[in-house]
């Protein structure tokens, strides 16, 4: 997909109402988000514009022509002792053509390559930008479905514990449990309550921060499938993601793309000592169409049309011999500057190294940790179910009753996150190493339903 073809015209962007849309998964976002976010727009204008430098620089190596014309009215009083002259009008018109054809300036070659890597650079930077709203997106949504879960759960877990506080209150009113026990439950549903209430807020900001890229709201989230496929990166290795990163990270193209142009400007600075030529050619044509010739011995006058034509070809040497320093201070000025964006070179590159390899792990740790919490959960109801039953039988007390309810809760909440998360982990490699697309989402979008 071409840099334009991702980006569509936003200019009406601003139109959209915000009206709720019934239902939506993550295509449904990703397609507003690609109209509506702002800061993709921003940068796709950004490399339209870097886009001209080309042309702009394209420019110093073609002929530069020129016209220019000229024309004069007015009167001439002549005074001569002796003689009685008219006064005589003029009225005259030069036009003049001049062309310049640079055949020789090695700044201009410079000031290519320049352009040309200022150009690679925001093409790199717009990749990065939209790879990073894939990102944005796929986070922003999965983030909703958590909180969505987090939400569902609290507010069981408010019920279940206003029903164990309920219950406890009845037991104690017939002296079948103490009123530490009442306490007890009344503790533990109070804190149920609180969570709620945070749960519904911290939902409600998630849903925000997906109204901010998109514009739109939504009644209706696709979840997540129950049976979730844990796969591992493909490749398999560490290192071979380290490589695909350093060759296709976009964060990475951009800074060799700077490089590229920290020595074309270098260059440029340097080709301030070589000589220049030119090749210029001029026509120009003079007319006086009242010239007024007069022979003062002869006493004679005469007005007539005068025209003069002038051609000219030459070239133009320049050889700079000393401007003060000037051009060596710039030249060096320009390899520091280049130096200076290797070393940033460096620093991205090992920056993504690590990021390389931590996204790795962590789709590997995302396996286990969804195997593992998937498992908790598990264990979770049935201990729930025991401590239930020992409760009803006076082997058990209702502090544990609560307190295996709480796990049960917190075990389905870590179980929810770590399934959403693992789906981001994997988005997460893709984009370290440079490869996400839409493609990607889609096939997310096939584990919704």
């Amino acid at each position: 997909m071409t840099f334009r073809n991702k980006f569509m015209a936003l200019a009406g962007a601003s139109l959209f109402v915000a009206t709720p849309v019934q239902a939506v998964d993550l295509i449904g976002v990703y397609e507003l988000a690609l109209d509506y976010d702002p800061t993709l727009a921003a940068e796709a204008f950004r490399l339209e514009a870097t886009e001209e430098n080309k042309a702009i620089a394209r420019a110093n190596l073609l002929p530069q022509l020129g016209a220019t014309g000229v024309w004069n009215w007015g009167t001439n009083k002549t005074t001569v002792p002796g003689l009685e002259l008219d006064d005589s009008d003029i009225e005259t018109n030069n036009y003049g053509v001049d062309l310049r054809q640079s055949l020789y300036r090695q700044a201009n070659y410079e000031s290519l390559d320049v352009a040309r890597g200022q150009i690679s650079q925001a093409q790199a930077v717009y990749e990065l930008t939209y790879q990073d709203l894939l990102l944005r997106v796929s986070e922003s949504y999965f983030t909703v479905l958590t909180l969505l879960d987090g939400v569902t759960f609290a507010e069981a877990e408010e019920k279940a514990f206003q029903r164990q506080f309920e219950q406890a209150e009845q037991r104690f009113e017939v002296g079948l449990t103490a009123v530490t026990d009442v306490h007890e439950a009344r503790a533990s549903y109070d804190n149920a309550r609180a969570r709620a209430i945070v749960a519904r807020n911290s939902l409600a900001d998630a849903q925000e921060a997906l109204f901010e890229i998109t514009g739109r709201r939504f009644e209706e989230y696709d979840a997540l499938q129950e049976t979730l496929p844990l796969v591992e990166p493909d490749p398999n290795s560490a290192e071979a993601w380290v490589q695909m990163a350093l060759q296709s990270n976009p964060q990475v193209i951009a800074a060799r793309a700077a490089l590229e142009t920290a020595e074309a400007n270098m260059r440029l600075a340097r080709a301030g000592h070589f000589p220049t030529l030119d090749l210029v050619a001029g026509y120009s044509q003079f007319t006086n169409e009242k010239y007024v010739y007069r022979d003062f011995i002869n006493g004679v006058e005469l007005t007539t049309d005068l025209q003069n034509d002038d051609t000219s070809f030459g070239l133009i040497l320049d050889i700079p011999l000393y401007e003060g320093g000037r051009v060596s201070a710039q030249t060096r000025r320009a390899h520091h500057l280049m130096d200076a964006v290797g070393s940033d070179l460096d620093q991205v590159n090992n920056a993504i190294v690590r990021q390389a390899q931590n996204a790795y792990r962590a789709v590997l740790a995302g396996i286990q940790e969804v195997q593992a919490f998937e498992q908790a959960r598990i264990s979770a109801e049935s201990a729930l179910e025991a401590t239930q039953a020992g409760f009803e039988v006076g082997t058990r007390t209702i502090v544990d009753v609560l307190i295996a309810e709480q796990r049960k809760f917190q075990a389905e909440r870590d179980n929810s996150i770590a399934r959403h998360a693992y789906i981001l982990r994997h988005l997460a490699l893709k984009g370290v190493a440079g490869l996400l697309g839409s493609e990607d989402l889609a096939a997310v979008n096939q584990l919704l339903e």
